[in-house]
Parts: structure tokens; sequence; C-alpha cells
């Protein structure tokens, strides 16, 4: 077994923000990969700022950011001010010992830092640089800003993505980032593998909005072939009936049911005791179910919504018919699957930011002989000053002092801000959350103690 992890040995310089990059270079880190992550005291990284722990603002906030951890595990960690020459050379030093340079900013921003993947093979001929965009580092839309409701909505993602007769609706998470950090992943491990081959870097150009166009390709061809645009069905099917997602007991508890012939359907019928609905010609085959569909969605919910639904899910799965409870945030956390399966690993975090070991989601994946490395937490700001710039460029004690006297690396924001929320009642009374629990520290403690060397 490699405790190092498959990709020991590979340098990544990442120069990324939010979620694209970051997530993609995560899963590089999980796998062994030496990321060194790049931030500016100027400009403060977005998800410094915002989700802190116990939403405390005070102090050294911007190391407590919930979604900066989870985005930057394994990875270490080093301020660089890319607007002053010596922080420009520092980078291009890195470059030079790197394998790959990883970026998601607008290539408008990448060509004022003159930062191309020309500039960089002056530097290290067999770079492999990474660019990922909302829409392409060329094209004309390539200077767009882009953010995850943009780029979803250019993608045809949302067009098909609502309920009948109703609008367009945007998911919850910004859905193009992790699809396209997904992509990046694979587009990495390829130039990798063709570099190893045959000693050529290149530029590998990721459009998040293509990726996204990327997972909906029957729409697209059925235009092509058809000249069709299908409505939108919300959580219906074009020929299962009933397909969808119902009220259980409880609040804001749901089941999805999809019942595909009529075996399912006697079964389903008699799993909820409604043995006169496989009966009734409305629903006595899958085509009169689902010309009838509309109807029979209001009956289904007026018998769910009596059932807990971990308890229907588990007999209707018995019985032969999909279904799945809808699990929220507390109900993945302590899912007895997941915790069986190790999905959640047990981090504990810098000293400094009070914050106690939390379990992250793990890696979807499982490799026998060659594991994710352990985890670690994400670096606070400029941890890896130190260890970067003397051990790995040989800088010493003197320069680091005159770097940080001069702002080209510090370790802290310089106009540090963090987001204002209002209290815990009036996010729940304006639909910000759903709910909170005010004894959610000692529930995690219990399933989740600490590692024995914290």
């Amino acid at each position: 077994m490699n405790l190092a992890g498959p990709l020991a040995g590979v340098r990544i310089i990442e120069m990324g923000q939010l979620i694209a990059i970051p997530w993609a270079m995560k899963m590089l880190a999980d796998m062994g990969a030496q990321v060194i992550r790049l931030e500016s005291c100027q400009r403060l990284e977005s998800y410094r700022g915002d989700a802190l722990y116990k939403n405390e603002t005070e102090g050294e906030f911007w190391n407590r950011g919930a979604n900066f951890y989870e985005h930057n595990r394994n990875k270490l960690g080093i301020t660089l001010d890319l607007t002053n020459a010596a922080g420009m050379e520092i980078l291009k030093e890195l470059v030079s010992v790197s394998d790959v340079f990883a970026e998601n900013f607008t290539p408008r921003a990448i060509r004022n830092f003159h930062l191309e993947y020309e500039d960089l093979r002056r530097v290290k001929p067999d770079i492999v640089m990474v660019s990922s965009t909302g829409y392409g580092f060329t094209g004309p839309w390539a200077n767009f800003g882009a953010t995850g409701p943009a780029t979803e909505g250019a993608s045809g993602l949302v067009y098909m993505t609502g309920y009948a007769d109703g609008p367009p609706v945007l998911p919850e998470i910004p859905y193009t980032d992790y699809t396209a950090a997904e992509q990046t992943v694979f587009a990495v491990m390829t130039a990798l593998m063709h570099r190893l081959r045959t000693g050529q870097g290149q530029f590998v150009d990721i459009s998040q909005t293509q990726a996204a166009s990327a997972t909906v390709p029957e729409a697209l061809l059925d235009f092509a072939a058809n000249g069709r645009t299908e409505p939108r069905i919300g959580n219906g099917d074009s020929g299962m009936a009933p397909h969808g997602c119902y009220p259980c007991l409880g609040d804001d508890r749901w089941i999805t049911i999809a019942v595909n012939n009529d075996e399912q359907w006697r079964a389903f019928c008699g799993v909820i005791d409604q043995p006169s609905w496989s009966e009734d010609r409305r629903f006595k085959d899958s085509l009169n179910r689902w010309r009838h569909r509309v109807e029979l969605d209001e009956l289904i919910g007026q018998v769910t919504s009596g059932w807990d639904a971990h308890k229907l899910m588990q007999e209707l799965q018995a019985a032969g018919v999909a279904a799945g409870a809808v699990l929220d945030s507390k109900d993945l956390l302590f899912n007895p699957h997941l915790l069986e399966r190790g999905f959640f690993e047990v981090v504990a975090h810098h000293p400094s930011t009070g914050i106690p070991p939390l379990p992250y989601v793990g890696r979807p994946w499982k490799m026998s002989l060659t594991p994710p490395v352990p985890a670690k937490a994400g670096p606070i700001m400029g941890e890896h000053n130190q260890l970067v710039l003397s051990e790995l460029l040989g800088r010493s004690a003197a320069d680091l002092a005159s770097l940080e006297e001069a702002g080209v690396i510090g370790y802290a924001p310089t106009n540090p801000r963090p987001v204002s929320r209002p209290s815990l009642d009036e996010q729940v009374r304006q639909g910000r959350m759903q709910r909170y629990e005010t004894d959610f520290r000692e529930q995690v403690a219990r399933v989740f103690p600490p590692p024995n060397d914290t």
C-alpha cells in the first residue's frame, strides 16, 4: 500500500479562487500531489470570509471559513503579491520546479500578469498549464465574468430544469464548477501521461460552461436530429408514472419514488395499503397512469405524508420498488451506510483557529493499493510561507523578513472584512436556512470522536 499516494512526486502551483480549480486540485492533492496554493493578502479569497465556524466574525476570522477548508484539503498555502516584481519572480521560480500550473481567472487577468502558456514555457518548457474559465480561454465570450448561475444558464442545463409550465430553476450549488473540476482532473492526468511519454507539456483549456453542456447531450442531439425542444417536467418522467418526489411525515421530509412497470405498481399499492388503486381504470397500466399522473401524484402525496420517509423507503425497496428518502445534511452526516464505508474523515485544524476536529466529506472512490493520503486541513493564511520559500526555493530568514516588510508575503489580509449574517432565527425567517440545532457540536462529537493524536 502506497501511503504517500499515487501522485507523490507531482508538484502543482494553484492560483485558484472559489471552486472550479481549488476543487480539482484538492482531488489531486488527496492522491498525493504536492499542491502549493497561492493567495493574496490584498484580495481576500471569498471563501475565507464566509460560512465562518460558529458564525463568529471577530479575531482572525479569515482562518475559520468552512467552505475554504472544504475546498483546500491537503494543500500547502503561501501568500504572494503578484503586482510586486519580487512576488512574480517567486512565482516563476516555483513554476520552474513544478509540473502543473493551474488557474481560474479570466484570460484578461492572466494576460495582464503575463502568465499565459507561452510565458510559462519560457520558464519551464514542459510545464502543463491548466486554465479553467467560464466560457473558455478563446472565443467571443472569453473575457466575460463567470459565476455559477451565469454558466449554468449558458450551458443549457437550467433551461431544461424546472417544473412543467414554470420557469427554469437554478440548482442550489454551482453545478458547473464541480462538473468542470472533475473533468479538469481527467484532463490534467491525461496531459501528465502525455508528458511522461513524450516529454512535452501543453495548455489545457477548460470551459466550465462546456463541461456542463457535455452532461446534457440528449437534449442537444434531440434538437439536432429532430428539431425538438422538450418541455420542463419537474420530477416527472417522460414514460414512467408515478415518478416523483412526495411529502412524508415531519417538517420538510420527502421521498422519491419511481414505478417502472405494472408489477412494481401492484407492489407499491400493496406497501401503502391502497389495493383498490391497482384496479382503478385510471391507473390500471403504465400508459393510463402516465395520462393521469397529475391526479395520481396528488393521491400518493396524501398517503405518503403519513409515512416516515426512511421506513417507507425500506418497505418499498424490499418490495422491489425504486425509492429513496431525500436526505438533508444531518441525514447524510449520520447515515449508517456512509459511516460504514468510512466516507467521512475527521480532520484536525491549526490550533490557532479554535476549530475542533471535524468530519469532512471523503473521496468518492476507493483504491485497494493506492488510497488517498491521510487528510490534513486546508492552510491558514501564509501557513507555509517559510516551508515553501526557504526549503524549496532557498530563501533565508532575512529574505523572508524583507519580503514580509515589503508586503510581498504576509499572514493576514490587508483589509479584512467578514461577511456579516443576520441572527440564526432571522435567517430561518428569511428562508436562508431551513432550521438549525444548538447542540450540533455535541451530536457531531459523539459520532465522530477526534483522532488520537489531537
